[in-house]
């Protein structure tokens, strides 16, 4: 982790995002102890060598989990899937968790923020598609970034469905998912930012570790893009 961390770093990355994923398949609503003391022992080393922002992610929803993880280790910040509605997943049911995830946050005197997905990848609604804007709404007033992203990890977000986001959404938004050297122009000229994985791996493969030509090249162009470009 400390190798794609420095990886990323030269290649002039602004933060990256810590997440168990190797903890696959997850659990719902919990996390093996040793796992977690793991993940925050992790997280702990890579934000003491970090020179960029460090965020947190634990098992998609585990909200305060990811909380107390960044307390405990100064994060930047949290990235929770199902913030403001209620999603059906491989692993089962997860969201809502605005309400506990605020207070707790309040609670602990935490200054964490808190980015929220919007129709998360890898999921699907409990409730019909077109009541969908409600909660992307919700999401919105509560959480201080929207993640917005495709079906599924790699695949590219639809451009139409972007441009309908931007205008029902003020608060910053980063795109999740199929990020890649071809499309990030055509996205930041809409989006905030992006969170980028699979194209910045070597070959293209996600459980490879970061690749520098790729994650420069994509840099460079994210960085050509201008206020003007929107």
């Amino acid at each position: 982790m400390l190798e794609d961390l420095a990886v990323l770093e030269k290649a002039g990355f602004d933060a990256a995002i810590v997440e168990n994923i190797s903890d696959e398949p997850f659990r719902v609503n919990t996390i093996e102890l040793e796992s977690y003391a793991t993940y925050v022992a992790i997280l702990r080393t890579i934000i003491k060598k970090a020179r960029i922002e460090i965020g947190v992610c634990v098992q998609m929803n585990l909200w305060r989990e990811m909380i107390v993880a960044s307390k405990a280790t100064g994060a930047s910040f949290v990235r929770i899937a199902a913030f403001a509605e209620e999603r059906i997943c491989a692993e089962g049911k997860i969201g809502p968790v605005a309400a506990g995830a605020l207070r707790y946050r309040r609670a602990i005197n935490s200054k964490v923020l808190i980015a929220a997905d919007v129709q998360v990848k890898h999921s699907f609604s409990v409730i019909p598609e077109d009541h969908s804007d409600y909660f992307a709404q919700m999401a919105d007033r509560f959480a201080d970034y929207l993640v917005i992203t495709s079906s599924s990890t790699g695949k590219a977000v639809d451009i139409e469905y972007l441009s309908r986001m931007r205008k029902i959404l003020k608060k910053p938004i980063w795109v999740g998912s199929g990020v890649s050297e071809e499309n990030i122009i055509d996205i930041l000229r809409i989006a905030d930012g992006v969170i980028v994985g699979t194209s910045i791996k070597k070959d293209g493969q996600t459980t490879n570790p970061v690749d520098i030509d790729r994650a420069s090249r994509i840099v460079e162009a994210a960085r050509g893009v201008g206020i003007h470009d929107r």
